[in-house]
């Protein structure tokens, strides 16, 4: 069987290859942290860092994916790489915090410029050329995300171990540096400019989302869903990269040893949607979620126990296993419940509601890691998914309701 169709090389060449040279050059995330620790900032300091990079995300999603509608994606996506790209290079200079902090909300915003325009730009030229190619298009491309992200922290432990933790964002600019050219290097777009004005097309979004929120309050699957999916949001930062950063480096972890954990991390982030396919019964997805939140917390409590790194590091990865499990059977279940002409914004306002709980989240680890130490925060787990559990408790998966009494509801 081949791996690439015919013609599909030809059309999407450029996108495949920027997926796969991004994704191996862009390990940042993995020694940001440990950056921002370098420069002698506080835990505090670092989650209102982490808390306002979304926070500016969820105010400019809407405004900038009207200049999307209005000049195009492909202007878009270039401009908002541009962006991003000299955020990365400005890091590397940055010194002091109020720099660091004004870069950061720089990037949040600078992400929505592609955030959503890149994949209906690609799928627009797909559609035009093949339509068939459409669903090889996404596979792929996860394939060369997922390729590039385990092999991408082997090679920034490399270039951190001889040139420090700062080259990080030198290496991230030149990858925005190969996206630009790549993309850019598609003179073609198929798009015709629109009339509407950005308050236009503003005010339709807006419209279109009350509409799903309150599809969504009064729907009493979707209302716990939702409420489960923000407070998860929350919860998850409490074991995140913060705390993951800050509980190894007081086990004296080397510093580019944290490339080597995100290849690993990048391997059994993968590993565990593959398991949970192979043990997963249709129409029990619930359950199962369930019970991966409780093997989670279970493993995540066993975190007061180390006294070196090597046993703290097989606690972590275990537990990243584990919590990754439920995450197929999580888009199952949601989707269950959701008419098709609802679909794409029902997902943005779950997108929302993690949004929201990953900026509360991002400031309170950082915040509780100063006031009650690392460990005691990220055991803050174990009760605080109890309300998870129970909102998804209060879910009756046997009830399911029938798609065509479900897009009968009035909104």
């Amino acid at each position: 069987m081949k791996f690439f169709e015919k013609g599909e090389l030809k059309l999407l060449w450029p996108f495949y290859l920027e997926y796969l040279l991004s994704s191996l050059l862009f390990f940042a995330p993995a020694f940001m942290v440990l950056f921002l620790t370098k420069l002698n900032f506080s835990f505090t300091q670092i989650g209102i860092l982490f808390a306002i990079n979304p926070l500016i995300a969820l105010i400019f999603e809407v405004p900038t994916g009207a200049i999307a509608d209005l000049y195009g994606r492909k202007f878009s996506v270039l401009l908002g790489y541009t962006l991003e790209g000299l955020c990365m290079l400005s890091l590397f200079f940055a010194k002091s915090y109020y720099s660091v902090l004004i870069i950061f909300s720089i990037w949040g915003m600078a992400a929505t410029f592609s955030s959503g325009s890149k994949d209906a730009w690609v799928v627009d030229q797909i559609k035009k050329e093949n339509k068939k190619l459409v669903h090889n298009f996404f596979t792929k491309m996860q394939i060369f995300i997922s390729f590039g992200l385990v092999f991408s922290g082997i090679i920034g432990a490399i270039f951190v171990n001889y040139f420090g933790v700062s080259i990080i964002w030198m290496i991230a600019s030149f990858s925005y540096l190969i996206s630009i050219i790549l993309i850019g290097s598609l003179t073609h777009e198929d798009y015709k400019r629109r009339k509407s004005k950005i308050n236009e097309s503003f005010n339709k979004i807006i419209t279109q989302s009350k509409k799903t929120i309150s599809y969504g309050y009064k729907h009493h699957v979707l209302f716990y869903y939702l409420s489960a999916a923000l407070l998860l949001a929350f919860i998850g930062n409490l074991t995140a990269s913060i705390p993951w950063t800050a509980f190894l480096k007081e086990l004296s972890f080397p510093d580019s040893y944290f490339g080597y954990m995100w290849s690993a991390m990048g391997i059994f982030s993968m590993l565990g949607p593959i398991v949970a396919s192979k043990i997963l019964n249709k129409g029990k997805e619930r359950n199962f979620i369930i019970l991966t939140f409780i093997a989670s917390a279970i493993a995540i409590s066993f975190i007061l126990i180390p006294k070196e790194w090597s046993l703290a590091l097989v606690i972590l990865l275990f537990f990243s296993f584990l919590y990754n499990m439920g995450r197929p059977a999580s888009e199952v279940f949601f989707h269950r419940f959701i008419p098709s002409k609802m679909r794409a914004t029902m997902g943005s306002v779950r997108s929302m509601m993690i949004y929201i709980g990953g900026i509360f989240g991002g400031f309170f680890s950082g915040y509780l890691i100063d006031l009650i130490g690392v460990r005691y925060t990220m055991v803050l787990f174990v009760p605080l998914i109890i309300p998870v559990i129970i909102l998804y408790l209060k879910i009756k998966e046997e009830k399911t309701e029938n798609p065509k009494e479900t897009s009968k509801q009035k909104l």
